[in-house]
This record gives C-alpha cells, structure tokens and sequence, in this order.
C-alpha cells in the first residue's frame, strides 16, 4: 500500500499498489520473551516470519550435523560388533560411513559459514546482544521463549542471531527500568537437603513473581499482546519447570545455578534445545520425515539426560576420536616382509570425563560439532576425515615423531584440557579376546596420571611411548592421537596393579604378534622392554607385587631370584597350572623362562621332586614335570617367526641372543634326556614263547619339532589383510603338550 499527496489541493489519499515484493506472513503475530534481558519482544505477523526463517535456518544447519553424526555412530557402532573375518560386512558399512562423513563434513562446513559472523564466544562481552545495534561491538546467538496463538504447535525455545532482531519492535521490560541485578529478578534462592545429608542451595524460577511481573507490564500492552498474555501464560510456566526441574535432577551440583549469558544461550542451543517437529533427528529421519521406531515424546530430553538443561554445563563421557577408536599403525621390516607395508598394531581410544560449559562447551558446539548421545558427547575435527582416509578407523603411524599442536590446525573436543578445566579417564583398547559386540569388546588399558600431564611429550621418538616408571607403566601419546590434550597435545596415562598383567601385557603382546615380532623401539627404550619381559616371569616366581615394588630395579631383582631354587620352582608350577600363563609374555620372557628349565645345574644338586613328578600314564621319566613346562610355554605361540623368536632369547638374561638353532638343539636335548627306550627281557630271545617289553617314555623331542612344523609361516598377521590384526590367539594342538609312556610288547616265535 502506498500513499500519494495531490499538490493542488494537498489532499492525502491511499491505494493500493504492487511493490513486486512477496510477502511472507506466518500463523500471526508473537510475543517471545529473552531471559537474559528479561524482556518481552512484540512482533507482528511478518516480521515474525523472518524470525521464523532465521531459526529454521539455523535449526537445519544444526539439525542436518547432527543427523549425519548420529548415522555414524550407528554405523560406527555395527562395524565395531563384527567379528574379524566379517569382510564383505564391513566393506559394505564402510561405503555407507564414508558417505556420512561426507554428509557430515558437509554439514558442518555449511554450520561454520552460517555462523562466522559471530563474535568467538570467548570474546562475547557480558552486555545482553538483543537488537542489530549488536553487529558494532558483538554478534550472538540469542535463545527466546515464543508465545503465539494461532494454534501453533511447536518447541518453546526459538533461536536467532542478535542482529536478526530489529531494534524498533516493542519491548517490555519485566524488571520495570531496575537497574539489571546479578540475579535475575524473577529467580529466587531454595535451600534443600541431599540424600547424603548434606544441605545446600540452588536456585529456582520463580513462576508467582514472573506471573506478577507480567501482570504489571499488561496494561502498557496492545489487546492482542494481552490476549497473547492471558491464552498463552503456560508456555512460560512450563519453561520455568522445566529448568527448575533440571536443577533438581543434578541436585548436587556444584553451583545450582540458572544460567542466561551468551555462552550459556549458545551452548543449549548446539544441545539441540531449539529442535522441533520433523527437524529434530533424535525423534525423526529428517531424510524421510518418519518417525524414528525408537523415538518418544522426550526423545530430545532422554537423549540428553546428563546435561544440566538450567546451567548449561555437563559432565560428559568423551570417545576420542569416536566409537570405534584410533587405529594404531607400525612399520614392518622390509628385511622379514617383502614390500614392508604398515602393521596395524591395534585399536585404542581415549574415554575422558570432560565438563563442558561456558566457553569451552559454546565453542565446541560450534567449532567441533559436539554431539550428545545418553550421556556421551563427542567432537570431531573441522573435517571429518582429518587423514584424508574415510572409513572406520582413522589411522596413527606411531613410529613417527610427533608434530607440535598448531593452534587452529585441528580443533579438538579437549579444548578444556588446555583452558585447565580438570579432565579425568582412561585409555581403552580394542581386545580380540574380549567377547561381546561394539564396545563391549574395548576393556581398560590405563587411566590419567594425575599430575604428570605437563612431562607428556619430551624425549619422545615416535607420537606414543611406553616407559616403565615407579613400578608402573606409563603411556604417553602425543600429536595426531590426541590432538589437543593437555600439555600441547599430549596427555600422559597410567597402568598400575592387576592392570599390568590383566590389560597391558596382553595389549603389548598382540602388538608385538601384529608386528610380526619386530622391536617396537620407536615407542620404547630398550630398558623399558626388558623390563616389561621380566614382568610375568617374576610374578610367576612370587607375586606381581614383588615385580612392583622392584620399580626401576625390576632387571636387578630378576637377575637376583633366578638363584632362588624354590621361586624357579613356583614359575615352574605356574605354568604347569596356569593354561593362559604365559599366553601374553613377549618371546624373550619365554625363552628366558624355558632357558630356566633346561638349566640341570639349578636344580641337579638339590633334591628337586617336583620337576620329576610325571603324568598319571608317565612311568617315572626324568625330568617330566619340566619337559611338559617347556612345552607349556609354547602353548600360545603363534607363528614360526615367534618360536625363533623365543629360541633366539634362550638365555636368563633378558635381550641376550644367540642363533636360534643351535639353542633349539640345546632343548631338544634336555627333552630327550632320559627318554631312550628301554628293553627287558631281551636275554630269553632264545628261548621260543619269550616276551620282550619296549618302553618308550615320552615323545617330548618329538612333540617340539611337530609344534614348529605346525605353525603358520611368518607374519602371523599379513599386512594385506588389515582385519586380521583382530584375530584371537590359537592355541597349538594340546596333543603335542603331552606324553604318555608307552609299552610294546613283542613275542618271540618258537
């Protein structure tokens, strides 16, 4: 409509005329109310439309992430529950996740540019962004409560940048001109009391002093906002409970706090906050628009169940990089393997407790793409496929040295490690032994080392070390494995007590199986390495606690106790009644265990009966309870290229080698010791009927030779099959564990 003054008469009339501009109006005018400010925002029925527009943008941008996030934590999570030899499986899971990522790299590409205009939310000044007067000093997202008639149904939270919002729309202050109070002037101060006793404070909505102060700012109001007011005042009194709600829930919070700023607003909108309709993935196929089968009405609430809705802060469990882990890779010996290639030495990934608020949790909504699910939130890079191989695992040659942490090279979900925000949890890895599906099949490996965070790094030669230190084992990791954690992108992890033996060792010897048995010595000293042999072997002798308290001088102890006739005795015992003893020992533990064995001069001058106790169907062979130890040791032996590895080691003293043939002779020897057959009645040959007895004691030599012809030929693991690097031990036959006497009898004819 346009207005047209006739100059002769300087009459004024109206009518209507086409501006070629199409309008666009929505179900019709609104009253939103921003907490922050505590102020109304009245707005009619088309300017209404551009806040609509505004939040639909947003709520797709946020929306489409988050979708693609959670089809590959679905997918992520198949892939890990399949079992090893399941190729044609994974490939195809692998072809659908690389697409997601491509989706989700897309998406959160296209987040990134919407939202570049807005001020680092580290910079975002403590002054309420709420009109387009903000785009001088700071640009935020703002979060209002909408009230509208009009049977709209929909979310209550609306969310839009600050300069979307005209600074000539009414506005009602609910305060009244106050001066702006510390604490909002519609939230009040409870005292309650914890099931543990303890009485604290948190603070809650008021909802009888919001309904007052509506009441007051009315009759300043047009008809249509009153009526907005009166027909609509649940959608306020709901919002208030359900933040009061949220503080109750987490009632022992450490501040029991309402939370409005910047950051607060920015960081429950990436929650999802604002999500609605068939534009919220955790209740709908946004592809598709169906209704997910295992979505509910609080699909959105459940799905962040850990978060504190009210303070806008989580404590989160965080898989780094994702569900399915870090794939960690090795150079193998072109020397032993033709061609060389990389080992894929396992699978690891970080579990941290990470509280996310303020900044930190802003930030990484935004930079990272934060993604709840239950209660976990995990992040991924700017590009989703940071290594420019799409797949499952994102690959870690840790032979190299780490690069130092460019700031903005990679952003990382551990942004709060580095701003001093405390960060506690674990190490896990991905065990072949473990039964169970996805991550059920990732046990415990180590756990943040308190207070050492600062030393993670130095000296190293490849982007992960393992030392021996103060009777445990320390893990560092550095660069592309935890890009961003802590000191420069390095964290430290500690393995100690039954963990030793429980989870590291049998990490450490399927590392070394997927290596083909090559030194890992870019990750590991070569004291480091002796000492993580002698582990087994003392603790065989005594108790692990022996090996622990040893700390630093673990090689001096072992040294000292190989004297201990009676410690040689219990290792001997351990392995007899233990199947799985020695299944993870590294070779040279092995060899130095059957070195001990064969060695007549420890136990010939001591009586020593239990290395002569025999099998029930034995008949008094020497030496059996040890010849079958031997055999023993070798019961998880997995390829040649190990065997020759344990008999190269044949020595008491760990890293001392000799050829591996000639010390095999040297057992072969002690197996055969004693084990000649024996004839009676042989001198009655003449005379005709006569029986003659052969006894044949034991095939103990026998059986040595047949556990190497038996195995498979080097690498146990072939650098063409990646897959395979999840395949459990095997067991050699126990028939060639042991051996029974055997009686021939032969009668002589007449």
């Amino acid at each position: 409509m346009t207005s047209q003054r006739t100059p002769a008469n300087n009459t004024t009339f109206t009518r209507l005329h086409s501006t070629g501009v199409t309008a666009y109006c929505t179900f019709g005018p609104a009253l939103y109310f921003h907490p922050d400010s505590e102020t109304l925002i009245a707005v009619d029925g088309c300017d209404n439309d551009a806040i609509e527009r505004e939040h639909s943008r947003l709520e797709k941008l946020l929306a489409t992430r988050i979708d693609a996030q959670l089809r590959i934590d679905d997918l992520t999570k198949q892939m890990t529950s399949l079992n090893w030899h399941q190729v044609t499986e994974r490939n195809r899971l692998e072809s659908q996740l690389e697409q997601e990522y491509q989706q989700l790299d897309g998406a959160v590409t296209a987040l990134r540019n919407e939202l570049k205009d807005l001020t680092p939310v580290v910079q975002l000044p403590k002054a309420t962004l709420l009109d387009d007067n903000t785009k001088k000093s700071a640009i935020g997202i703002m979060e209002m409560i909408e009230i509208r008639g009009g049977g709209y149904r929909g979310g209550r939270y609306t969310y839009v940048r600050s300069d979307k919002i005209r600074s000539h729309w009414r506005r009602y202050c609910l305060n009244d001109g106050e001066k702006q109070p510390a604490i909002k002037s519609f939230i009040k101060t409870v005292s309650h009391t914890g099931e543990d006793g303890v009485t604290r404070t948190r603070q809650e909505i008021d909802t009888e002093k919001l309904k007052s102060q509506l009441a007051k700012v009315k009759p300043s109001m047009t008809v249509w906002e009153q009526e907005l007011i009166d027909d609509h005042v649940d959608v306020l009194t709901d919002w208030a409970r359900e933040l009061n709600d949220s503080l109750k829930k987490h009632a022992e919070s450490e501040s029991g706090n309402i939370v409005f700023d910047g950051q607060a607003q920015l960081m429950r909108w990436t929650y999802g906050a604002g999500l609605k309709g068939t534009l919220n993935p955790f209740e709908y196929d946004i592809r598709t628009g169906k209704v997910k089968p295992t979505a509910t009405a609080s699909g959105k609430l459940s799905a962040y169940a850990s978060l504190a809705l009210a303070e806008a802060k989580s404590t989160a469990k965080v898989y780094w990089p994702d569900h399915a882990g870090t794939r960690i890779c090795y150079p193998l010996d072109p020397a032993r393997i033709p061609g060389g290639g990389m080992g894929l030495l396992g699978v690891l990934r970080f579990d941290f407790e990470l509280a996310l608020s303020g900044s930190i949790g802003a930030s990484l909504g935004i930079e990272a793409g934060v993604s709840f699910s239950g209660d976990v939130v995990k992040g991924l890079p700017v590009k989703a496929t940071p290594t420019g191989t799409p797949g499952q695992w994102r690959n870690v040659d840790i032979s190299k040295a780490a690069e130092e942490v460019k700031p903005g090279a990679e952003l990382s979900l551990f942004a709060g490690a580095e701003a001093g925000v405390n960060l506690s949890g674990k190490m896990v890895w991905l065990n072949p032994d473990k039964e169970g599906k996805g991550s059920e099949k990732f046990t415990s490996l180590a756990k943040v080392a308190i207070g050492v965070t600062g030393q993670a790094g130095f000296g190293m030669s490849g982007s992960m070390e393992f030392s021996w230190t103060d009777g445990k084992v320390r893990i560092l990791v550095k660069g592309g494995i935890c890009s961003g954690l802590g000191a420069k992108g390095s964290v430290a992890l500690d393995v100690d007590g039954q963990a030793i033996m429980k989870e590291f060792m049998p990490c450490l010897a399927y590392m070394l199986r997927n290596a083909d048995y090559t030194r890992l010595m870019s990750i590991m000293a070569e004291d480091d390495y002796r000492y993580f042999c002698a582990i087994p072997l003392l603790a065989g002798m005594y108790n692990l606690n022996r090996a622990l308290d040893a700390a630093d001088a673990i090689g001096t102890a072992l040294k000292t106790n190989w004297d201990d006739k009676e410690a040689r005795v219990r290792l001997m015992e351990k392995i007899l009644d233990n199947d799985e003893y020695l299944k993870y020992a590294p070779p040279e533990s092995k060899g130095a265990a059957i070195a001990a064995l064969i060695e007549t001069s420890f136990w010939d001058k001591v009586a020593s009966p239990a290395s002569h106790q025999g099998e029930a169907c034995e008949g008094g062979a020497t030496f059996a309870s040890r010849k079958r130890a031997i055999l023993a040791v070798l019961r998880w032996v997995q390829s040649k290229r190990e065997y020759e590895n344990i008999m190269q080691h044949l020595s008491t003293t760990i890293g001392e080698k000799g050829d591996w043939k000639a010390n095999e002779a040297r057992v072969i020897a002690f197996l055969a010791e004693g084990e000649q057959p024996r004839e009676y009645g042989a001198n009655a040959s003449f005379i005709p009927g006569a029986q003659k007895i052969i006894i044949t004691p034991s095939h103990y030599a026998k059986n040595l030779h047949a556990i190497y012809t038996h195995l498979p030929d080097a690498p146990a693991v072939s650098p063409g099959h990646p897959n395979e690097f999840m395949r459990p031990f095997t067991p050699v036959s126990p028939s060639l564990l042991h051996s029974c006497t055997t009686y021939i009898t032969t009668q002589h004819g007449r």
